[in-house]
């Protein structure tokens, strides 16, 4: 709200919210027309990424190569690869192969194998605007359960996202998609989460992928967040990588595979419109 101009609607409905003791999003946090658009503008150079990696990626291949895919077309654009540097993180894509839940990072020695599952993790500056994607990709044939896995990791995504309506709370979102991944005995990562994204890479709210409805923020038209639901085959439970001298690989405890997919998401007046394809 706006000091010294009348309530709208908008404001009513969330400072009722507020009186009931939920969190709220504070105004910054609600996206103007202009900055959606640079944040829209962005995700079509993160889709652009993530796209000619999808056209290129294959067994024999490093995730090196990958990363060089992903600098090289961000670059094209002007844009820049907000990994690259991010408290340490050496390169400009995250790589996360089979029990690698998250945060791989690439290295020459990373050979893409037949029959491995990966993840392609990237977020694009352009022109100070945030986007964040990641995609599942298999190389080759698999086995019939990593096959699942991918696939019940996407709907996972996107029952989320029809989960997350206009006023109504991140809970709802985590609750829907952890009773579709409960339904494969899947679990679901507790340790990270989604997140606001746009003026900067992570903002205000964490979107959790678990939980119960009516908790956490409250998610308003003009507020912008990530889902990415990272989905292991066997338990929830991660560790760090005790080799990963940067301190960022996260692999699953029981070193099964792990699946995860990610757009980057605008709350309208009736649902969630993707920005990231």
């Amino acid at each position: 709200m706006i000091p010294g101009q009348p309530l709208t609607d908008f404001d009513k409905q969330i400072m009722y919210w507020e009186h009931k003791g939920k969190e709220v999003p504070t105004r910054d946090l609600v996206k103007t027309p202009e900055q959606i658009e640079g944040i829209r503008q962005s995700g079509l150079v993160n889709t652009e990424v993530l796209d000619t990696v999808e056209q290129k990626i294959k067994a024999g291949m490093s995730t090196l190569e990958i990363d060089e895919i992903c600098n090289d077309v961000c670059r094209k654009h002007g844009a820049i690869p907000a990994c690259l540097n991010y408290e340490g993180f050496p390169k400009s894509v995250c790589t996360s192969i089979n029990e690698v839940v998250c945060h791989g990072i690439p290295k020459a020695e990373d050979i893409l194998e037949e029959g491995d599952i990966v993840n392609v993790d990237f977020t694009t500056i352009l022109n100070g605007y945030y986007s964040d994607a990641s995609r599942m990709f298999i190389i080759g044939k698999t086995s019939p359960e990593k096959e699942q896995l991918v696939r019940v990791a996407k709907e996972c995504l996107y029952i989320g996202a029809e989960a997350a309506k206009p006023f109504c709370f991140v809970g709802d979102i985590g609750h829907a998609i952890e009773q579709h991944a409960k339904k494969y005995h899947y679990g679901v990562v507790r340790d990270l989460c989604g997140h606001g994204v746009g003026l900067k890479f992570h903002e205000e709210p964490e979107v959790v992928h678990f939980g119960k409805r009516g908790t956490g923020m409250l998610l308003v038209p003009g507020m912008v967040f990530t889902i990415e639901p990272m989905i292991n085959m066997g338990t929830y439970e991660v560790f760090i990588d005790a080799d990963d001298p940067y301190g960022w690989e996260v692999i699953s405890a029981d070193e099964k595979p792990s699946a995860q997919w990610e757009h980057t998401f605008l709350m309208t007046e009736t649902g969630v419109e993707i920005l990231t394809h």
